[in-house]
């Protein structure tokens, strides 16, 4: 279970927003593109902040997988809340590269829940899974639980 979002200041720094989201939000929506140039999104964990880059896997038989290769840029969404003003979104953009399998080690042992999603095929699925960081670029956060509205930008070149 994801920690629950803290509050959020002016003095939120960029670690701080990409520890947010490893943190606090489970799933994220990836924007891609394929080979033509036509969008496509797909949803993944972000398992770990690890360096100033977010660290997340999925399998080399998927598209999505294909386009990640072919087209590094991506751009993520989450948004965490009961209702809409109750909720925290976040979006970020980025260059993503697979990095090397000792991650899985990592976010194995980070999320055991990734052992009981494989299940009985765990060997399987864990052979086919391909680690990958995302190196920021820029990203926001819009968090409407504070009056007023709290909105705060990231750049990180």
């Amino acid at each position: 279970m994801r920690k629950e979002i803290p509050t959020l200041t002016n003095q939120t720094t960029s670690k701080d927003f990409l520890q947010l989201i490893t943190d606090s939000f489970q799933s994220v929506v990836f924007g891609t593109v394929d080979q033509n140039g036509n969008p496509h999104t797909n949803v993944a964990d972000i398992e770990l902040y690890d360096n100033g880059r977010l660290i997340f896997a999925t399998t080399f038989e998927k598209p999505f997988y294909q386009r990640l290769k072919s087209h590094p840029q991506i751009s993520i969404t989450a948004l965490r809340g009961a209702e809409t003003m109750t909720s925290v979104g976040v979006t970020l953009t980025g260059i993503v590269e697979e990095v090397d399998q000792s991650y899985l080690d990592r976010i194995f042992s980070a999320h055991p829940e990734m052992a009981r999603i494989s299940g009985e095929n765990f060997s399987e699925r864990r052979a086919i899974l391909r680690p990958f960081a995302i190196t920021p670029l820029s990203g926001s956060v819009y968090d409407l639980r504070q009056s007023p509205i709290f909105q705060k930008s990231f750049n990180f070149n």
